[in-house]
């Protein structure tokens, strides 16, 4: 079946079973790490935790700002330590099994310090640890790309990671029904504690899929010679072409930082419990399964630049109908347009990049351009002080200004590889 779906007979040159073997990890991996972070969703349900346990608006926001600048912000320290030789899934299972140790530990934080510390303190100590977990994703990311690009030929890529999400997508339907009837039956912080617990469980469970995957050995690397700034400088000042994606994704990360406000708003706007938090989460979910379906087969036959262009718009659409929405089933096309948003990063975002370089450079690529942009999503500390003084009305209206400003730069600017490649063949 595997073999059908990816067309695998026209890779002859390569070890099939090897690669039957990866790809069914690489699904069953995303699969369950997918259901996993359903669970704690970064955008609909860890915000919607920080606000019960008694969180204001700026801490609200500084939920995705925490989690994205943790995630992006160090991989350009850390890839020293994962870019030591050609092999990386030794440091992929290191640092991946540390960023699952972390949703344990929030779990046991939160069971341990609610009756003892002030509110206060455990929004702190709370906002610290997902940073944290955040950190330990950054510190796997590199090597998890570098293995997943070495094990996969490129012209699949978008419809497996597509594949990943449709799947991870379906399970998170389940997932936010399970979230739904947590919150509605066990009393806050419990039920947040339990979901973390949960997403250990099976975030573990992808991590044994990881353990099988057979990575091939690489004909070239390029080792880190240079400093961290070196390095950054000849990146920016010898490739327009990264530059022109720098921009356009700095543009995007800003205008994503509202989505830390969507499920938090709605509850307020429409006087809803915190279990809809749940709810948001299928609506999420059940959105990127179509979502991924169509956005993995425009990568494959048209490029990962038009699923840019598309990531823009819908990023705008979602503050926009925010904005509008005049009642709950309205104000779900944000949540559809917001699963659009999310699954076209997943898909295309990193595999433009990966495009843009070759395999022995790619995970500096990666890394840099990570470090480079995160500092953007500060903005989303910003939102969460117009969103107290002005209302959240006016967010969404800044993120929409900023996701046009980045659909006209992509589309003027931002060049697509395969395009490029024609035109040298």
């Amino acid at each position: 079946m595997l073999a059908k779906f990816f067309q695998l007979s026209k890779y002859q040159n390569l070890q099939v079973e090897d690669l039957q073997r990866n790809l069914r990890a690489h699904i069953l991996d995303g699969s369950l790490f997918g259901f996993a972070m359903s669970l704690i969703s970064v955008n609909t349900i860890m915000p919607v935790f920080i606000q019960q346990v008694g969180g204001n608006s700026v801490a609200i926001s500084s939920v995705p700002v925490l989690w994205w600048l943790g995630v992006n912000l160090p991989q350009a320290l850390f890839i020293r330590l994962t870019h030591r030789g050609t092999q990386a899934k030794s440091f992929m299972l290191r640092y991946g099994l540390l960023h699952r140790l972390s949703f344990l530990a929030i779990a046991i934080f939160t069971l341990a310090a609610s009756a003892r510390l002030r509110s206060s303190w455990i929004v702190l100590a709370l906002l610290v640890m997902i940073f944290l977990s955040a950190v330990s994703n950054s510190m796997a990311s590199p090597p998890w790309f570098q293995v997943f690009t070495k094990t996969t030929p490129v012209k699949i890529r978008g419809r497996l990671i597509a594949l990943r999400q449709i799947l991870s997508s379906a399970f998170g339907v389940l997932g936010g029904s399970l979230v739904a009837v947590i919150l509605a039956t066990i009393q806050t912080p419990v039920n947040f504690a339990v979901l973390f617990a949960l997403a250990f469980i099976f975030a573990m469970l992808s991590f044994m899929c990881l353990r099988t995957l057979r990575e091939p050995q690489s004909k070239e690397f390029v080792p880190m010679t240079h400093g961290l700034v070196i390095n950054a400088r000849k990146i920016l000042t010898t490739d327009r072409r990264i530059r022109d994606v720098i921009i356009a994704d700095v543009l995007i990360l800003m205008s994503m930082t509202a989505a830390a406000f969507y499920a938090v708003y709605a509850l307020e706007k429409f006087s809803l419990p915190a279990s809809y938090a749940g709810t948001f989460t299928m609506l999420v979910m059940s959105s990127m399964v179509l979502g991924n379906v169509v956005f993995g087969f425009l990568a494959d036959h048209f490029g990962h630049r038009v699923n840019w262009l598309i990531l823009a718009g819908c990023s705008a659409a979602a503050s926009l109908m925010a904005i509008i929405a005049s009642n709950i089933l309205l104000y779900g096309l944000v949540f559809f347009f917001m699963a659009c948003t999310t699954t076209l990063q997943g898909i295309s975002r990193l595999s433009l990049l990966a495009e843009l370089s070759a395999e022995a450079e790619r995970p500096i690529y990666v890394a840099f351009v990570n470090t480079i942009t995160a500092p953007a999503v500060f903005v989303g500390v910003l939102f969460g002080g117009v969103a107290r003084w002005f209302g959240y009305a006016s967010v969404f209206i800044l993120a929409a200004l900023l996701s046009a400003a980045a659909f006209f730069w992509i589309y003027f600017y931002v060049q697509e590889p395969r395009e490029m490649a024609r035109r040298i063949a």
